[in-house]
């Protein structure tokens, strides 16, 4: 049984990520895709639905250019860029307005959606869809990452836009995940205690840093509290000066690879020393051992057990986003009013 507070069981769908990967593979299998020969990838996409690009590109699986984009229309692209627009719900303004600038400028066109508008326009437009197979169907966008890596990987794969092996590898990945879990849960309640009463901020290096914004994602989401994310060496020459007088309690999350460049490593530990010195204390969380794609894995689950138990801890539902949907009633409101 789910915790009390937890009324759409986000323990479940926690536990059963590993599966969302195989399930995103096969849902993206199937379906007729664009032709040409494609240069570079740009994926329009909000809040959730863009996490499982950057995981795919910063894991090292993409063999082409791949861009985020996170706003209204689209940035100036070539011919031979592939847009993939993604939206969890299909009904994302900002996601839909690209779809409509892909179509008015001609470019080759995918849409990924569990249904909606963008569904919807795929279908009347002829333009390629796959079907996100959300289970449960009443899941937040955030708690589906795995679904849409394995759709992206499997359509990038088909269109040979990614490195040789690449799914073998983040299979590999994903059943490291399975034996992983228990560890895993048990290290974020950790981590959730340490972080009690606190504002998080997470720190890491360039190639966690995907990892660091959605750990600051979770935690603002699931546990409802302000969390803030950097990444170094940027970080030593401006934001760490911020701390010299700080308003209110904070808590540093180091997300620390052993195997990063010792130089690196070094600004770890100094700054950890320096801001200890000023009453600022770290919790360390020590990135797993063996391949990019399982280091990026494992430190995502581990980054929503944290926030999960963060959630409980605090007294509330991790799963609901009410101030989210409360702008979008406004939105709405206002835009019908003028």
């Amino acid at each position: 049984m789910p915790h009390p507070l937890d009324t759409l069981d986000m323990e479940s769908i926690i536990c059963g990520w590993p599966g969302q990967f195989s399930a995103g593979i096969s849902a993206a299998g199937s379906v007729a895709l664009p032709g040409g020969d494609f240069r570079q990838v740009l994926l329009a996409g909000m809040g959730g639905s863009w996490m499982a690009a950057a995981v795919l590109r910063d894991a090292g699986l993409i063999a082409a250019p791949l861009r985020i984009h996170r706003s209204y229309g689209l940035p100036a692209i070539d011919q031979d860029t592939l847009v993939v627009a993604y939206s969890f719900s299909g009904n994302t303004e900002e996601t839909l307005s690209a779809y409509d600038a892909a179509r008015g400028a001609g470019l080759p066109l995918v849409g990924v959606s569990f249904g909606g508008q963008l569904q919807q326009r795929c279908q009347r437009d002829g333009v390629p869809h796959i079907r996100i197979p959300a289970d449960p169907p009443h899941m937040q966008p955030r708690s589906a990452t795995g679904y849409g890596i394995g759709i992206l990987l499997r359509l990038l794969s088909r269109l040979s836009l990614t490195v040789p092996g690449a799914e073998a590898m983040l299979l590999r990945a994903v059943e490291r995940l399975q034996t992983f879990m228990p560890a895993a849960r048990e290290q974020g309640r950790q981590i959730a205690q340490e972080l009690y009463g606190n504002t998080p901020v997470v720190y890491s290096a360039p190639a966690m840093a995907t990892a660091a914004r959605i750990w600051k994602i979770k935690l603002n989401e699931n546990a409802k509290t302000p969390a803030f994310w950097n990444v170094f060496p940027e970080l030593n020459h401006n934001e760490m000066i911020g701390w010299t007088r700080r308003f209110g309690p904070f808590r540093l999350v180091m997300l620390l690879d052993a195997e990063d460049d010792p130089r690196i490593l070094a600004r770890f530990r100094i700054t950890q020393q320096i801001l200890a010195e000023h009453g600022l204390q770290s919790t360390v969380f020590n990135v797993p051992e063996g391949s990019l794609p399982e280091k990026l894995l494992s430190t995502l689950l581990v980054g929503d057990w944290a926030s999960y138990e963060l959630a409980l801890l605090v007294g509330v539902d991790p799963s609901p986003v009410q101030l989210v949907e409360e702008f979008k009633l406004r939105m709405r409101s206002q835009v019908a009013g003028g």
